[in-house]
């Protein structure tokens, strides 16, 4: 096979993969479930709620989800603009998707420089409200605003008790913030990445709980001002096991004891499904454990050493 021949082969297998993708979201979409979607596809969470999140978003872009059917656009360059549009609602996403019907011809830079074009930028705006009240409203980024909303709380939370409606102590440490008045940060931004796309080894998208999703390098930044620990048991889950809840394998009830070889991490999520019978946790006296799902296929891991032992 001389090299048109290749080149034209491998322009046919990328129509196909990008073509293979479109139905995958829309098998995805139909399942609608990202748990067994990552132990099924032996995933992060994060990265399986991505997966769903672009497979609803097939909905929200149909002329991009059409450019995918077809083989002419790509996963990745479907996400620049999946993730341009997430906060928008299903209306404007299709406005702007419905002026992306070149997007075939676009690299991912010029997709994303011609989405933030059709979309509305970020902005502060102020409207004068009844009763000598305004409405306030900042148009941005998840994760600043994830944080700022974060920090109202926690201060709001500090105030006595005087009379005043949480909504008002809220407000009130607001405009603190807003003016200036000098109140220290107290909150952190929690984030679950693999340890691969720490490394830099791949662009697996993090997740932070209240926004979702968040490319890599927001992930390894926001990692990089944090702790990390050992993980969640569950087969796939990041969720650092300082954030995890100590779980007995065999229920304390049923005779299991409160050692080492029946007590572990599992995230809250898990616990929670564990705890309501949904999914079944075991653990054998070596240390495998066994996930069960409610489709029936059972995940099993193995304990790991702490180092490699010598090669002999």
């Amino acid at each position: 096979m001389g090299k048109v021949e290749i080149a034209r082969a491998i322009l046919a297998a990328e129509a196909v993969k990008r073509s293979a993708d479109h139905q995958q979201l829309r098998l995805i979409a139909e399942l609608d479930d990202p748990h067994e979607l990552a132990l099924l596809s032996r995933i992060p969470p994060g990265m399986a709620r991505l997966k769903l999140e672009q497979s609803a978003a097939l909905a929200r872009l149909p002329v991009l989800g059409e450019l995918m059917r077809a083989g002419l656009l790509d996963l990745d360059r479907f996400e620049v603009v999946r993730k341009w549009t997430q906060n928008l609602d299903t209306t404007q996403a299709q406005t702007v998707g419905a002026g992306l019907a070149g997007a075939a011809e676009l690299n991912s830079k010029e997709l994303r420089a011609e989405t933030e074009a059709l979309k509305r930028s970020s902005a502060v705006s102020y409207q004068s409200m009844p009763d000598g009240m305004a409405l306030l409203t900042a148009h941005l980024d998840a994760v600043p605003a994830r944080a700022i909303f974060d920090q109202v709380d926690a201060d709001a939370e500090t105030l006595a008790e005087d009379g005043r409606t949480w909504g008002e102590k809220q407000v009130d440490v607001f405009v603190d913030r807003a003016l200036g008045k000098g109140r220290p940060v107290t909150v952190r931004t929690d984030v679950t990445v693999s340890a691969k796309t720490l490394l830099g080894l791949t662009e697996e998208p993090g997740y932070i709980p209240g926004v979702g999703p968040v490319d890599a390098a927001t992930a390894r930044e926001i990692a990089a001002q944090g702790e990390w620990d050992r993980v969640c048991q569950v087969p796939g889950c990041t969720r650092p096991a300082m954030q995890c809840e100590i779980d007995h394998a065999r229920g304390f009830a049923s005779g299991g004891g409160t050692d080492a070889c029946n007590l572990g991490p599992l995230c809250r999520m898990h616990h929670y499904l564990k705890t309501i019978g949904l999914y079944r946790f075991t653990r054998e006296m070596d240390g495998v454990r066994h996930w069960t799902t409610p489709l029936g296929f059972v995940y099993t891991t193995r304990p790991r050493p702490i180092a490699e032992p010598e090669p002999p």
